[in-house]
This record gives C-alpha cells, structure tokens and sequence, in this order.
C-alpha cells in the first residue's frame, strides 16, 4: 500500500505549524475540525511528504492519552486502499484490531478512514481512494 501520510499529533497546533515551517514545511489546505473524533487537524508538506498535525480539542479526544504518555510525536502511518473493507478484514486476518471504526474524515474530503493497531506495527489508518 502507498503511504498517504504520516500522522504526527501536538499540544499546540499553531505553535507546531510555526516549527514545521521553520523546518521546510508549508501548510497543505486549511486547519479542519474533526468534531466526531474531537481534533483539530493541519496538513503540511515537504515536498512529496505529508504529515497531519493532530491536536486534541479535549480530554475525549483519542489522541489526548497519546500526548500524555509521550509529548508531541509521530504516532501513525495512514494507507491508501482502494477498497477499505476488504483490506481491512486482510488485515484483521494478519492480528491487527480496529480501534476505531470506518467514518468519514473531513479533512480528507470525508473520504472514509478505518483505525487499527498492532503490537509490532503500533497504529495505522486506511483512507479509501
């Protein structure tokens, strides 16, 4: 699978954009909120390299115990999949468990995005193309 981008989450999305930028990166379209997964999103880019700024909009927010545990931090790699179904039950088959369910990610023009974990591999996403 091609790799869509690599999910990087932070306390302070304005704050973490400045450095990225000061490091070569630009922003990649506008902040988006995601209010199901209580985020707030950035996408910036390196050249070909995209990463996804994740900040957490509360305590509820998925990514809140991530930043707890380690700080700021890479924390996922997202997969393009043509068929997100069936590349997830494949995975399921290998030992990855979803953590979070098949919805819509508006800062990926709602394209649907599935969340699963493996101990040896951590977090991945599948966004559907």
């Amino acid at each position: 699978m091609k790799v869509h981008h690599i999910g990087y989450v932070v306390e302070d999305l304005d704050k973490a954009l400045q450095e990225f930028i000061a490091l070569g990166y630009e922003a990649d379209g506008e902040k988006c909120h995601d209010d199901q997964r209580n985020i707030l999103i950035q996408f910036i880019k390196n050249g070909s390299y995209l990463v996804e700024l994740v900040c957490p909009l509360n305590d509820n927010s998925p990514v809140k115990n991530i930043l707890k545990k380690v700080g700021s931090t890479p924390y996922h790699f997202c997969y393009e999949t043509a068929n997100l179904l069936e590349k997830t039950e494949q995975l399921k088959k290998l030992g990855y468990l979803v953590i979070a369910e098949a919805l819509a990610a508006p800062a990926i023009g709602n394209k649907r995005v599935v969340f699963l974990f493996k101990n040896n591999m951590g977090i991945i996403e599948l966004v559907e193309e």
